[in-house]
């Protein structure tokens, strides 16, 4: 039994390992808690904040070092990894931060980071000052601000209990099931999802090496659960046998459809 803490430490709910099956209905429901969240307390409200920020647009690596102490930045286009540096010789991925996601650069525990994208992502970059003056302005946008590393940190907890708990099937699972709720575009029956890391960037953030992840994808696909549709777009045709294969698809669903 694998027990996830939520963002107050109490627990969400315990899974055994057998999962009952969810339906497509799960997803339905995962992106509509996501659109209003990303309406109401997301992009929406901090849109605001574009008057007093700098866009800045990031290519597939940059240093965290090198954005400046005293800034916040808030992802408002593309995905974004953190790597991190455990080991001179050792590089990985240990967070995705999201449209709405904050990072404060100074405020990162590991050294030596990097922000690595597939694609190109654009930040909204404010002094913590502007930030302040804003936010002490509007409790709505206070409170979309500054609960958002909350949420990010409930993320990352379930992310460790992934990588503590899961095989390596049950890793790429959740990893899909994580993209399929947050970027996810439903088509037709199926939900369309641009993949945001290369293998080898998915291997790194679910601490597999890139032919396992290779080959588990090649599985999925064998038993038609997801379809390639180009180097890094893929159609998962199968939700509920997706969610089935991750015992924590529930927890997933629940922490990335709230944003």
């Amino acid at each position: 039994m694998i027990q996830v803490k939520g963002m107050a430490g109490g627990p969400i709910t315990n899974f055994q390992t057998e999962v009952s099956h969810i339906t497509m209905s799960s997803y339905e429901s995962a992106a509509k808690i996501r659109d209003r969240v990303q309406s109401g307390m997301g992009l929406n409200v901090l849109a605001r904040l574009q008057e007093r920020a700098q866009f800045v647009r990031f290519g597939n690596r940059c240093a965290a070092t090198s954005l400046g102490a005293g800034f916040v930045y808030i992802v408002a286009k593309g995905v974004v990894g953190i790597e991190s540096a455990a080991h001179p010789d050792i590089r990985a991925v240990t967070a995705l931060l999201y449209p709405g996601d904050v990072l404060i650069p100074e405020l990162q525990a590991l050294p030596d980071l990097e922000l690595t994208s597939q694609h190109s992502a654009v930040f909204w970059k404010l002094t913590m000052t502007a930030l302040a003056e804003e936010a002490a302005k509007d409790p709505q946008l206070w409170q979309a601000v500054f609960l958002r590393p909350l949420a990010q940190h409930a993320r990352s907890q379930l992310h460790i209990a992934t990588m503590s708990g899961l095989n390596s099937e049950e890793r790429i699972a959740a990893f899909l099931i994580e993209i399929g709720v947050r970027i996810g575009m439903q088509a037709g029956g199926s939900i369309s999802v641009e993949l945001p890391l290369t293998r080898y960037g998915i291997a790194d953030y679910l601490s597999l090496n890139a032919d396992t992840v290779s080959r588990i994808l090649s599985s999925l696909v064998s038993e038609g659960i997801v379809k390639r549709r180009g180097r890094f777009q893929i159609l998962i045709r199968d939700w509920r046998a997706l969610t089935a294969k991750c015992p924590l698809s529930e927890a997933i669903i629940l922490l990335h459809g709230a944003g």
